[in-house]
């Protein structure tokens, strides 16, 4: 009796585990049906190389991440030296779903919020993404400012959970003492 009442459990323990990770691939697939229909309703043009010269609406699709695309609006100051680990980045963002009607949160300027996002590049903490701490990578120097579209799984914990890709517009400062 204690075998069978084992194998039935198990058996809806296997059930379970192979619904959620169906579930969670279906929510994948409906990711990057968003992303591809933004893209589209964008005009966004995808390159694999990283472009020398960036064009309106040219995004690179940054090798080993799926999803993940970049547009550098404005290399900043390229008299300054490129950023280094643990400097630290000050970052003002736009952040925006990437539906028709899209829904937007700003820290763009002070009136939006008095402070940037503060946080050290290359180093993980609450306060930045892999995605961001990718897009400052390209980004470089500072003053530089970009549009990404950031994945679910290269974003913050919540957008992670609830596969929510977003599309960002950043732009930075770099703290050197």
């Amino acid at each position: 009796m204690k075998t069978k009442i084992v194998f039935i459990l198990l058996i809806a323990v296997v059930f379970t585990a192979c619904k959620k990770n169906n579930v969670y691939s279906e929510l994948l697939k409906a990711e990057r049906n968003l992303i591809e229909t933004y893209m589209q309703r964008q005009g966004i043009t995808v390159v694999t190389e990283e472009p020398t010269e960036w064009k309106e609406n040219l995004y690179w699709q940054v090798p080993d991440y799926d999803n993940f695309y970049f547009h550098l609006v404005d290399q900043g100051d390229t008299t300054q030296t490129e950023i280094e680990a643990k400097e630290i980045v000050l970052l003002r963002f736009k952040r925006y779903t990437l539906d028709e009607y899209a829904d937007t949160l700003y820290n763009w300027t002070t009136q939006d919020s008095p402070e940037p996002i503060k946080f050290q590049y290359m180093i993980n903490s609450d306060n930045s993404c892999t995605g961001w701490q990718m897009a400052v990578k390209y980004m470089k120097y500072p003053g530089a400012q970009c549009k990404i579209i950031c994945p679910s799984k290269l974003g913050f914990s919540e957008e992670n959970s609830s596969v929510t890709p977003y599309g960002y517009d950043l732009k930075i400062k770099i703290k050197r003492y």
